[in-house]
């Protein structure tokens, strides 16, 4: 299951995701997102110490150096198996920073002001915390896939790794530094960002990739459990 097969099910996902964030993106410059502010003043009422720095921890797996290396070494371990799926995360985390920063400058919605743990800087929308997060460990189960056919130890990288995108969102939000719905709006765009790299390789329909031939479980076949 990767969002092309999902697409591939439901054809609407992909579309909602690129409506919703387009929405949240006139309700940012627009300020229209009213509901974006009682949410961080309740976020900033709940704080205690062990949350906070539980926050600022979990925060740090969306920084630049941790995800420029995660991205490093999924690139590395997809190379001798997906020529293509390399390529992609290495086109992914390059291009990442530029379209987060080109609707930064376009949107230049000002971060929350005031209680801030942590230094935000350049315009809020959208948080590239969880867009870089998601956009790099998000490529880990195509990964993971290459190097095995077993449901349980897909299902279990793909939810830890989503998972990990989400909590990120939620800390920049605790850490005062984004409003909700700019985290909300990196999320989106990282599964668009996935998904279009998911395109690129072609990985569900062709089964294979350049270099060494790698056998993936038909749609069929995991639909109806057939994989081990």
């Amino acid at each position: 299951m990767t969002m092309a097969e999902a697409h591939a099910r439901r054809a609407w996902i992909l579309p909602a995701v690129a409506i919703a964030f387009t929405l949240l993106a006139l309700g940012a410059a627009l300020d229209l997102l009213v509901w974006d502010r009682p949410i961080t003043e309740a976020a900033v009422n709940a704080r205690t110490g062990w949350l906070d720095g539980l926050a600022r921890a979990v925060s740090r797996f969306g920084s630049t150096p941790v995800v420029l290396t995660v991205a490093a070494l999924a690139a590395a371990a997809a190379w001798p198996r997906c020529r293509r799926l390399s390529l992609a995360i290495a086109v992914v985390a390059l291009a990442r920073p530029l379209v987060e920063f080109g609707f930064k400058e376009l949107i230049d919605r000002p971060r929350p002001a005031g209680d801030q743990l942590v230094r935000g800087r350049g315009p809020s929308f959208p948080s590239g915390h969880p867009f870089a997060t998601a956009a790099s460990w998000g490529l880990v189960p195509l990964v993971v896939a290459l190097y095995t056919q077993r449901r349980t130890v897909w299902w279990t990288v793909a939810a830890a790794v989503w998972a990990l995108a989400v909590a990120v969102a939620a800390s920049r939000v605790w850490l005062g530094v984004h409003w909700t719905s700019d985290v909300i709006a990196g999320l989106l765009l990282a599964v668009l960002g996935v998904a279009a790299s998911e395109r690129f390789i072609n990985f569900v329909h062709r089964g294979q990739c350049s270099g060494r031939a790698v056998s993936l479980p038909e749609p069929a076949a995991v639909a109806e459990g057939a994989v081990s």
